[in-house]
């Protein structure tokens, strides 16, 4: 009987030593995608800026994937970079949009066979592609309005200056 029990404790000690070195066994993230703010686009076209952090002692390379769900965003499949040792770099990732709207994307990066670093995090992008047209037509209107006084205001100081 005692030689039952004494191999059943053995037993739940293994499994629980098991357990807990398997949670502890797992390293902190080293190379990470660092969140930032909310993205605002003034235009169809832009590149927004996804901050990657190395914190290996060595250079690395990695790709930063991005996707929407939204028909209305088209995000390229991926940019490669090169992220100094001990240093943060951005890596630029071309997004058109179709209309105005709040959108989101999902970004993640892998290694250039495709292991995936890290989490996926998700970017907040406002788009607003018409009002750089309205700031260009508005400014368009305001330089026709002031040429448009400049020349009735010369026309006017001839006449006077004519008739006088």
């Amino acid at each position: 009987m005692i030689k039952v029990f004494a191999r059943l404790l053995l037993v739940v000690s293994v499994f629980s030593s098991i357990s807990s070195t398997a949670e502890a066994a797992l390293p902190p993230a080293r190379v990470f995608i660092v969140t930032g703010s909310d993205i605002n686009m003034v235009s169809r076209e832009s590149k927004v800026p996804v901050s990657v952090q190395n914190n290996y002692d060595r250079d690395i390379r990695i790709r930063v994937h991005a996707r929407s769900s939204n028909a209305q965003v088209n995000v390229q499949e991926y940019v490669s970079l090169t992220v100094p040792a001990n240093s943060r770099k951005d890596a630029l990732i071309p997004i058109s949009v179709i209309s105005s709207g709040n959108f989101h994307v999902k970004v993640w990066m892998t290694t250039f066979t495709n292991i995936r670093i890290g989490q996926t995090i998700e970017v907040r992008l406002t788009a607003n592609p018409d009002v750089e047209l309205y700031i260009l037509f508005g400014f368009g209107a305001l330089i026709v309005v002031l040429v448009g006084l400049g020349v009735a205001r010369m026309i006017r100081r001839n006449k006077l200056g004519v008739n006088a």
